[in-house]
């Protein structure tokens, strides 16, 4: 099997800025200030704002969940990077061990 393991890191920082950018994303649309009466002062208007927070409640949730799988997932990945590493430099290691004890 080949692992490169620069594409698994490079796969986590796309990760980390993209949850970043998702962050970002809800601290804007949770501060996003929808007073009540803003769209007027009649019932339809204040269905509709109901609805609308409703729907930025939703979003700021949906948003908080991609940045927390985001960020996840670049943690997953560099620890993948980091054991294929390990591994690889032990399993050299041993070869290098058992040439020698070929060329002796």
């Amino acid at each position: 099997m080949r692992v490169d393991t620069a594409y698994l890191r490079m796969g986590a920082d796309f990760s980390v800025s993209a949850g970043a950018i998702a962050r970002r994303g809800v601290d804007e649309f949770a501060s996003a200030a929808l007073t009540t009466g803003m769209f007027g002062d009649f019932e339809e208007a204040e269905q509709f704002h109901r609805a609308l927070s409703e729907m930025q409640s939703k979003h700021t949730k949906s948003m908080q969940g991609h940045h927390s799988a985001l960020t996840t997932l670049a943690e997953k990945a560099v620890t993948a990077a980091k054991v294929f590493t390990e591994q690889d430099e032990q399993c050299a290691s041993a070869v290098e061990s058992a040439q020698r004890g070929f060329i002796a």
